[in-house]
């Protein structure tokens, strides 16, 4: 399963660079700054973690949507995640064969 995400690098209040990934990135209404929804938190088996991922994804846990200044944002890049659809088992083996 191939998923379209943007992977967004920005420059938070601490003046250290941040990434985040989200499903959307659009203009904002609000003059000078980026609308970013659908936030998405990459597993830690799928990319490297740093230690401040744990804090940023503390700090954007409940965030519907964000808005980030123009100024802050260092790039904007639309990836496809490569993911196989894990297999779900409704039913043990067990029960299959009665």
């Amino acid at each position: 399963m191939n998923k379209k995400l943007y992977k967004i690098i920005f420059i938070d209040e601490e003046k250290k660079t941040q990434t985040l990934h989200a499903s959307n990135v659009n203009p904002s209404s609000y003059l000078g700054l980026i609308e970013v929804s659908d936030i998405v938190f990459i597993g830690k088996s799928e990319i490297i973690i740093s230690p401040d991922d744990g804090k940023l994804k503390e700090t954007f846990k409940n965030v519907e949507k964000t808005f980030i200044p123009l100024n802050h944002i260092i790039r904007i890049d639309e990836i496809t995640m490569h993911k196989e659809t894990p297999v779900i088992r409704l039913y043990s083996e067990t029960e299959a064969d009665s």
